[in-house]
């Protein structure tokens, strides 16, 4: 297995949170979460399988350029020898600014919709390359350069900014407080921009951050991660994990987390 990861730099990182590329072999299936960022997936074999709440018996993915929409957790992947991929994760106030538009649910080819990012419809040159990071980065400032954030994206990137910046420990009320806007505006424009309403939204920072914090402290109980994240009872935590993974805390790290290793890098 290995994971290369990099965040890039301003003006890219308005637009796109990370870039990551990955390789496994002889895996079991992998489980996923969705932390509410659009991404785009370049798979070099174009064969795998996902699993999730929609498909429970799984659908291919056969793309080679592709990204996953409107679909409920909990989420695998599995894939029969290897699994060699690129992921673009575009952050999460940009998500109808550059996925906008209806997509149907499970795996859509979005190599059109990204057309001039690639030479080749299997974007096999990235996977040839030493350094696919440079190129890639290199060709998204490019691809940006037609976009804009708006004043309204600019609001919401703070917003999502202070609840990255607590980890999710914070509450809607508090928002409405700092930002003096209604619970009401905070709801639509979350659902339009960031298409996940913010409750949603908190809920997985505070997943996505006890998964970090397990991964560093495998041996760590349920009830002291519980505590580390902001929770004061393990009841809650198992509650709001199982809402945002589709499993409990405790069958999710018992599972290989394999994806969650770039997070170490």
């Amino acid at each position: 297995m290995g994971i290369g990861r990099i965040c890039p730099e301003e003006p890219l990182s308005l637009y796109i949170k990370e870039i990551y590329h990955a390789s496994f072999t002889n895996e079991d299936r992998i489980p996923v979460l969705d932390d509410c960022c659009h991404d785009l997936v370049l798979f070099r074999e174009a064969d795998a399988r996902l699993y999730c709440a929609e498909f429970t018996e799984g659908i291919d993915i056969n793309h080679h350029i592709f990204s996953i929409s409107n679909i409920s957790p909990p989420f695998s992947i599995e894939f029969p020898k290897s699994l060699n991929f690129i992921t673009v994760k575009f952050q999460p106030w940009c998500n109808k600014l550059f996925f906008g538009g209806k997509w149907k649910p499970g795996i859509n080819d979005v190599s059109q919709h990204f057309k001039p990012i690639f030479k080749t419809n299997d974007a096999s040159e990235f996977f040839e390359m030493d350094d696919p990071f440079e190129v890639m980065q290199l060709k998204l400032k490019d691809y940006i350069k037609t976009f804009n954030l708006s004043d309204k994206l600019r609001l919401l990137k703070q917003i999502i900014e202070l609840i990255y910046q607590h980890s999710g420990q914070l509450k809607v009320n508090d928002i409405e407080k700092r930002f003096d806007l209604s619970r009401q505006y905070l709801n639509k424009l979350f659902k339009e921009e960031v298409q996940y309403s913010i409750k949603h939204f908190i809920g997985m920072v505070r997943v996505m951050n006890a998964v970090k914090t397990q991964l560093h402290n495998p041996k760590i109980s349920m009830t002291k991660l519980a505590y580390e994240v902001g929770y004061y009872d393990q009841a809650h935590f198992v509650r709001d994990f199982q809402k945002v993974a589709g499993m409990s805390p405790k069958k999710f790290f018992n599972l290989n987390g394999a994806f969650f290793k770039r997070h170490k890098v």
